[in-house]
């Protein structure tokens, strides 16, 4: 047991360090000395709500769909770090070796989770660490084994936490566009996501067109392998000059890391016949569209990309080290934990760019 602070998530808004014991680990757990963590759009949600991030109370509500009742839980998602213990079982891990964790734990027998893609096990054992769990806003961080990833010595802490979401969502929607060299790449959105699309793609010898409501990100996108701005992000401007960048072909496929309509409208409009649109982004707006004139004529496919599988992120990391390559370049600020409260008022008040905890 070690006594250690963590970052929580109280509600309305607020993020607060809180004292915490941790257990030792587990038979079949592994204990991370966290290293890096990351700070992700997706922590607002509770970081917003009124209830903040808690565990499911004694009359659980996912079954009941009340309110969560249980203690305050530490936030994260991404985390990255060193093996500090492990438990009896554990015997794929050591001690000294350098991990990330993939950031949802599925029950590891449903179909979903033999396929890799524990993000949508249909069991009710499912799982997140900052968000059912304690996640990695802490200096110690209790894992399955099974969640575990090995990171390359040529990679770094903060390497790791950006595969741990935003660079491995980025990867598997690349994967699923098909695109190759020579290819051209609409990304629409260039915050995190949309940039680790840009840096990777654009490292396979992928022409990249992006589209970003902040003009100024989208020109900051450029050192990161961005190839055109475009000067309007979304309507019938911006699908007028792709036709002109790409000779009235259109782009052979065009991920939307945003989540809202106009951008998806847009990644539809713009894509080439026999082109592939992902959607990435997550977002409730209503989206319409002509599926004749749009999707069939076109023979377009629309592909939804939730996360990536593990197999996918554990691919990633070899990627990069091969490459050379890393997200960290993509990281903005970055903060000790002691100010966390600051680092979530500045990321929630708007802040571009990507932000991570490190120690």
């Amino acid at each position: 047991m070690t006594e250690v602070s963590g970052l929580t998530f109280p509600g309305n808004k607020v993020a607060a360090l809180r004292a915490f014991t941790i257990a030792d680990p587990g038979p079949t757990e592994v204990q991370i000395a966290v290293k890096a963590s990351g700070i992700c759009g997706s922590d607002l949600h509770s970081y917003d709500s009124d209830s903040g991030l808690r565990a499911f109370g004694a009359d659980d509500p996912r079954v009941l769909g009340g309110p969560r009742t249980g203690r305050l839980l530490i936030g994260g998602h991404e985390p990255a770090g060193i093996v500090h213990a492990v438990g009896e079982e554990v015997r794929d891990f050591a001690v000294g070796d350098r991990v990330l964790a993939y950031h949802i734990l599925g029950c590891g027998n449903c179909l979903n989770c033999r396929r890799g893609y524990p993000v949508v096990c249909t069991s009710g054992e499912r799982a997140a660490y900052g968000g059912e769990r304690d996640g990695g806003h802490s200096p110690l961080l209790n894992v399955e084994q099974r969640s575990l990833i090995a990171i390359p010595e040529e990679l770094s802490f903060v390497d790791g936490a950006m595969i741990a979401c935003g660079a491995g969502t980025a990867y598997s929607a690349i994967l699923k566009s098909g695109v190759t060299a020579g290819s051209r790449l609409l990304v629409t959105g260039l915050g995190p996501v949309g940039l680790a699309v840009t840096q990777i793609a654009s490292d396979m010898g992928v022409e990249v067109i992006g589209s970003d409501l902040n003009t100024e990100r989208a020109s900051g996108a450029r050192k990161h392998g961005l190839h055109h701005a475009l000067a309007q992000s979304t309507g019938d401007a911006a699908t007028a000059e792709i036709m002109e960048l790409t000779n009235g072909l259109g782009v052979e496929a065009a991920i939307d890391c945003t989540g809202a309509s106009s951008a998806r409208t847009l990644c539809i409009e713009a894509s080439a016949t026999f082109g592939r649109a992902i959607f990435v982004g997550v977002g409730r707006q209503p989206l319409s569209f002509d599926p004749t004139v749009q999707v069939i004529t076109k023979m377009l496919t629309i592909r939804g990309s939730w996360v990536s599988s593990q197999a996918q992120m554990q691919e990633l990391t070899s990627v990069l080290a091969r490459r050379d390559l890393h997200p960290e370049a993509l990281v903005s600020e970055t903060f000790t934990l002691d100010e966390g409260p600051d680092a979530y008022n500045k990321f929630a008040g708007g802040a571009s760019g990507k932000m991570v905890f490190t120690w």
